[in-house]
C-alpha cells in the first residue's frame, strides 16, 4: 500500500517534456509509482483534476542560512512550492568560521542574514547542517562554499591579496568544505571581503571546487557600466579553472544598459563552445535587494564596520564619498550614478525609531528628515550602525525576458527574509513566474518553467535523485492550480503568502496540505553527488 495517491493530475516530470495526465503514488519518502494506478490502494488518495503536479521547486539562490533557525517552518518558501533551498550564494555562507575574524565577518553579513541575536556555534557545514537539523526544517538544504567566508577566516577583512600561505589556508578550508558535500565555491565581488580578490585568487579557489566535481557561481564585480567586462571576467575564472560558471541574478542596471542582456548572455554562449558549462540564475523582478553599504567606494568598506563608521563620521571621507558617487571609480559598480536616490528604497532598518523611513524611497525618506540626501545617507548609516537594508529598482522586462527564457537559466529567488519590508521575491518569485509570466504573459510553457524549476537546476547543482518525477527519486512533489497561481507579495505590502499552491511534499510528508501549512519538519540536508 502506498502512502498517497496523486490521482487525476497533468503530470509535468521536470525533464522538460509535454505533461501526460496521470496518477503519482509517495511511499517512504520516495515516488513509488507514476501511471494509471486506480487499482492500487494508499493510506489516503488525492483528487489533482485540473491541478499540475510537479516536482518540488529547488531555489537555487537563497540567503536563508539564519531564518531557517529562527523559522524552520519557511513558510513564505512552502506556500511558493519550494521543497529545497540552495545556500551560501554571493560569497555569504555562515561556514568556515575561524577565531576573532569570525565576528567580523558576522558583522558584516548581519543585513544579509538578518536575526542578529542567534549565537553562530558552529565552525563547519557539518556544524552548520547539525544545527538546522537539530530542530528540523520544512525544506531541504543544500549550500555553497561562500568566498567571502573563507577571505574573512583567514584574513578578516583586509583590503589587499592573500600571502601565499593565506591562499593555501583558503584552499585547505575550501578542501573541507568540498569533502563536506558543499556544492562550490561563490563569490561577491562587489561586497567587502570579495572585492578584494583579483581574478588569479578566484582561478586558485575554483579549482579546488572543481577537483570535487562543484561549481563556481558568482555575484558578478559590476551589474551596471561594467556588465560586459563582469562577464568576460567570470568567464576567464571559468576557463583558467575548468569549472562551471553561474552567473547569479544575471541582470544589467540603469537605462543606459538596457539591452546589454543580449550581449551578456551571447558571451555565456560563446564560452560554452570552449567547453565551459554556463549557466545563470533570475528572480522575475525588475528590482534588486541587498544593503546599502554596497553602493559606497570600496575604500569607505576597508577594514570592517568600525572603520567604515570611523570614515562616514569625517567630513573630509564624506566628500570623497560624495565626489566618487559623482565621477566614479575604475573597475567600480557605481549604481548611484546609474540608478539615482529616488530608484532606491530603504528596506530594512535596524531600530524602531527611523522605522518611518521603511518602504520610502532614500529621496523621499532624505526629504523627510529634512536633510540634503547624502548627508541623509551618512547620518543613517552611522545611526544604524551599517545596518541598513535597500531595494533597487533597476532593470527592464526585455533584459529579465532575455535572462528568464534563456536555454541555460534558472530560478533562484535571492530572498533577503530581514526586516518587515523584505523583497516580495521572499514570497512570491515562483508563484509569479507560473501565474504573470507564463499563464499571462506567454514568456514560455509551463514544461519549460518547471524545468528551470526543478530538473535542470538539480542536474546544475549535482543533487542526484532529485528534480524530477521519477520513480525511486525523492518525493519533493507540489500541486498547484493553474488557473490561479500567483504571488500576492507586493514592494508595498510584501509578507503576503501566494496563491494555487495547494500541496507540497517534502521527502513524502506534505509541508503544504490543501493550502495549509502543516508544519511538519521533513527537510534533510543536501550535498553534492
Amino acid at each position: 500500500m502506498h502512502d498517497f495517491i496523486l490521482s487525476h493530475g497533468s503530470i509535468i516530470d521536470g525533464s522538460g517534456k509535454p505533461r501526460a495526465t496521470g496518477d503519482v503514488a509517495l511511499k517512504d519518502g520516495r515516488i513509488s509509482a507514476i501511471g494509471d494506478l486506480t487499482d492500487e490502494s494508499a493510506a489516503r488518495r488525492i483528487d489533482c483534476s485540473g491541478r499540475i503536479i510537479a516536482p518540488g521547486f529547488i531555489d537555487c539562490h537563497c540567503h536563508s542560512e539564519l531564518s531557517l533557525i529562527a523559522n524552520p517552518g519557511a513558510e513564505s518558501k512552502v506556500r511558493q512550492g519550494v521543497t529545497t533551498e540552495v545556500l551560501g550564494n554571493c560569497g555569504w555562507s555562515t561556514f568556515p568560521l575561524a577565531g576573532a575574524n569570525a565576528a567580523a565577518f558576522r558583522e558584516q553579513a548581519a543585513p544579509i542574514f538578518g536575526h542578529p541575536t542567534i549565537e553562530w556555534e558552529w565552525e563547519d557545514l557539518d556544524g552548520y547542517f547539525e544545527r538546522v537539523f537539530r530542530q528540523g526544517a520544512a525544506v531541504n538544504v543544500a549550500t555553497l562554499t561562500g568566498h567571502g567566508a573563507l577571505r574573512a577566516a583567514v584574513m578578516g577583512l583586509e583590503a589587499r591579496a592573500p600571502t601565499p600561505a593565506e591562499l593555501e589556508s583558503m584552499k585547505a578550508l575550501l578542501h573541507r568544505t568540498m569533502q563536506q558535500g558543499s556544492l562550490g565555491l561563490s563569490s561577491g565581488l562587489c561586497y567587502v571581503p570579495g572585492v578584494y580578490a583579483d581574478s588569479d585568487e578566484l582561478v586558485a579557489l575554483a579549482g579546488i571546487s572543481n577537483d570535487y566535481g562543484g561549481l563556481y557561481a558568482t555575484h558578478m564585480r559590476d551589474q551596471v557600466d561594467g556588465l560586459l567586462q563582469s562577464v568576460d571576467e567570470s568567464v576567464d575564472v571559468a576557463l583558467r579553472a575548468h569549472i562551471p560558471l553561474l552567473i547569479s541574478h544575471h541582470k544589467t542596471s540603469g537605462t543606459r544598459n538596457f539591452g546589454k542582456t543580449r550581449l551578456s548572455l551571447a558571451k555565456l554562449d560563446k564560452a560554452r563552445q570552449h567547453g565551459i558549462r554556463t549557466y545563470s540564475d533570475m528572480y522575475p523582478y525588475l528590482a534588486g535587494s541587498t544593503t546599502l553599504s554596497m553602493l559606497f567606494p570600496p575604500w569607505v568598506l576597508d577594514g570592517g564596520r568600525d572603520a567604515m563608521m570611523e570614515r562616514l563620521a569625517s567630513h573630509e571621507c564624506r566628500t570623497r564619498i560624495r565626489h566618487d558617487w559623482t565621477h566614479g571609480l575604475p573597475g567600480w559598480e557605481n549604481r548611484i550614478a546609474a540608478l539615482g536616490w529616488h530608484n532606491i528604497s530603504i528596506s530594512y532598518l535596524k531600530h524602531a525609531e527611523r522605522q518611518a523611513y521603511v518602504g520610502l524611497t532614500v529621496l523621499e525618506a532624505a526629504q523627510q528628515a529634512g536633510q540634503e540626501v547624502c548627508e541623509f545617507v551618512f547620518d543613517l548609516m552611522l545611526a544604524e550602525q551599517g545596518e541598513v537594508g535597500q531595494i533597487m529598482q533597476n532593470s527592464c522586462d526585455e533584459d529579465l525576458r532575455n535572462v528568464l527564457t534563456h536555454a541555460h537559466s534558472m530560478i533562484g529567488s535571492d530572498g533577503l527574509d530581514v526586516g518587515d519590508h523584505p523583497h516580495p521575491r521572499q514570497y512570491g518569485t515562483f508563484p509569479k513566474v507560473l501565474g504573470e509570466l507564463v499563464r499571462d504573459k506567454g514568456w514560455m510553457t509551463l514544461e519549460e518553467s518547471i524545468f528551470k524549476m526543478t530538473g535542470y537546476t538539480a542536474r546544475t547543482f549535482k543533487l542526484g535523485d532529485m528534480g524530477l518525477l521519477k520513480q525511486g527519486y525523492r518525493a519533493n512533489i507540489t500541486v498547484f492550480d493553474p488557473a490561479n497561481v500567483q504571488a500576492n507579495a507586493t514592494y508595498e505590502n510584501p509578507r503576503q503568502f501566494a496563491s494555487g499552491i495547494e500541496w507540497v511534499f517534502v521527502n513524502g510528508r506534505p509541508s503544504l496540505a490543501d493550502g495549509a501549512a502543516t508544519g511538519d519538519l521533513a527537510g534533510t540536508a543536501v550535498r553534492r553527488c
